[in-house]
């Protein structure tokens, strides 16, 4: 199958968070396709983060598009310019108070590549500790919660987590704390 291309791309609506953007696409056999629309949003990060007590810490926050007060690991928009790892670790200060003392890239994915070009990255943070006050933006607020990281399945499986973003993030720690305890790749 050969690429697409966007022919013509206008900004039609810019709002805090996103652009809405129409493009003409034209398909690989150079065929006009008709016009489709898209979401420019900025990269974002996740971090799930790890205490020395082998807790995880978790957000309780508001969120918009659903309704409701979800769980969720720590998170948020990467500012133009900002590397993902500053993103990562100046988020988990903001939202819950925690520093930590390593972090790994656990896995960058596309939100939602249908009709969105951002990524999200999101970071394995070890030995975790809250040293800061938090400092929430002026649509944000968020409740800091520990919970045991021996269990984080049950977050998922339970469906006490469903935010997709916050899911991936906890089961790539899964993977890699499988890997770790066993030995294996």
């Amino acid at each position: 199958m050969k690429k697409w291309s966007l022919a013509t791309t206008e900004t039609v609506g810019r709002y805090r968070v996103l652009d809405v953007q129409r493009h003409d696409v034209v398909d690989g056999a150079e065929r006009p396709r008709g016009d489709v629309y898209t979401l420019a949003c900025p990269d974002w990060c996740n971090v799930v983060a790890v205490t020395d007590a082998d807790e995880l810490v978790l957000i309780w926050q508001y969120r918009f598009g659903t309704d409701t007060v979800a769980l969720e690991i720590p998170g948020g928009v990467i500012e133009r310019g900002e590397d993902p790892l500053a993103a990562a670790r100046r988020e988990l200060v903001e939202e819950t108070g925690y520093e930590a003392e390593s972090f790994e890239l656990l896995a960058t994915v596309e939100p939602n590549p249908a009709i969105q070009g951002n990524r999200c990255f999101t970071y394995l943070a070890r030995g975790a500790r809250r040293l800061h006050a938090t400092s929430f933006d002026a649509l944000e607020e968020c409740e800091v919660v520990l919970f045991p990281a021996a269990h984080a399945a049950d977050l998922v499986d339970g469906g006490h987590v469903t935010h997709a973003l916050a899911v991936v993030g906890l089961e790539r720690f899964l993977r890699v704390s499988r890997r770790e305890r066993s030995g294996g790749p």
